[in-house]
């Protein structure tokens, strides 16, 4: 049975869903959990982790010899009869554009859309360089904007603040995946960044992303003075510095020191322990 909770990666779903919740409630200072209900907020919860779920369980089928490669936890698909993994995949995809469609027209190109990409990204885009983990780093990205498009009496600067970091920060997370997982992708046939350009160049990347997302964040808390009383920011941009700022700093310095599997994959637990920070900063608004 864990194994099979597993395949959902409920800590993602999880972090997913309650970011759009905090956004949708923090960031409209005259929202309650009435209007939330009112606007249908629980269904784009519900979509967009029927959505997660496709591609996990898309992404766990497809890429079950890369996994035994790298050494990673058997998946329960492999217990399952190909028949019901397919049943699996349908399910949450009709599901997904089934809450499309009741939501309007952009949400249900928004999902269909998103389901073509989270095919086409187990299929291919994941072994082309770069594009597979863009194209991860932008579904984050929409994953928040999507509440926006919701909801849009929520202030958009704010929407935009917290969506770009959360697709930065998936950004240098997917490409410390790619570095931890270079075996696997070597004999399967991928060309990620670390295997065409090599691992110096792709610590490289991490470094300067992690930098733009430093430099983006700080500019972007210079202009959210005006969304806060005088004490109010003191208490979140010291918030900010300690438990976002300085990790996000530490992933770029400590980088180019990696130099084995277990290095980039507690890096890569780092920019989850940010992401999850950053989305209770939006608890302040």
């Amino acid at each position: 049975m864990k194994s099979y909770i597993a395949i959902y990666r409920p800590l993602n779903i999880l972090f997913i869903g309650v970011a759009q919740f905090l956004c949708a409630y923090f960031l409209d200072t005259s929202s309650s959990l009435e209007s939330l209900v009112s606007a249908g907020v629980h269904w784009v919860i519900l979509g967009t982790a029927c959505a997660a779920s496709f591609g996990y369980w898309v992404n766990d089928f497809l890429d079950q010899e890369r996994d035994q490669i790298n050494k990673k936890r058997p998946s329960a698909i492999q217990a399952l009869s190909e028949w019901m993994v397919w049943l699996h995949i349908a399910v949450f995809g009709i599901a997904s554009i089934a809450i499309g469609f009741m939501l309007g027209s952009w949400f249900l190109g928004v999902y269909s859309v998103t389901l073509l990409l989270l095919l086409l990204y187990s299929l291919w885009l994941k072994n082309v360089m770069l594009f597979g983990n863009i194209v991860i780093a932008v579904l984050c990205f929409l994953s928040l904007y999507m509440v926006y498009k919701l909801i849009p009496s929520l202030d958009i600067i704010l929407v935009l603040h917290f969506a770009a970091v959360a697709g930065f920060l998936t950004l240098i997370r997917e490409l410390l995946k790619d570095a931890e997982d270079i075996e696997g992708d070597r004999e399967t046939g991928a060309k990620t960044l670390p295997i065409v350009l090599g691992l110096k160049v792709t610590h490289s990347a991490v470094f300067i992303v992690a930098c733009a997302t430093l430099l983006f964040t700080i500019t972007s808390l210079y202009a959210q003075q005006s969304y806060l009383t005088t004490t109010m920011s003191y208490v979140y941009y010291t918030y900010y510095a300690v438990f976002i700022i300085f990790p996000i700093y530490k992933i770029a310095i400590d980088v180019p020191y990696v130099t084995e599997k277990a290095g980039y994959s507690k890096l890569a637990q780092w920019v989850k322990y940010v992401i999850f920070v950053g989305i209770l900063s939006m608890m302040f608004f």
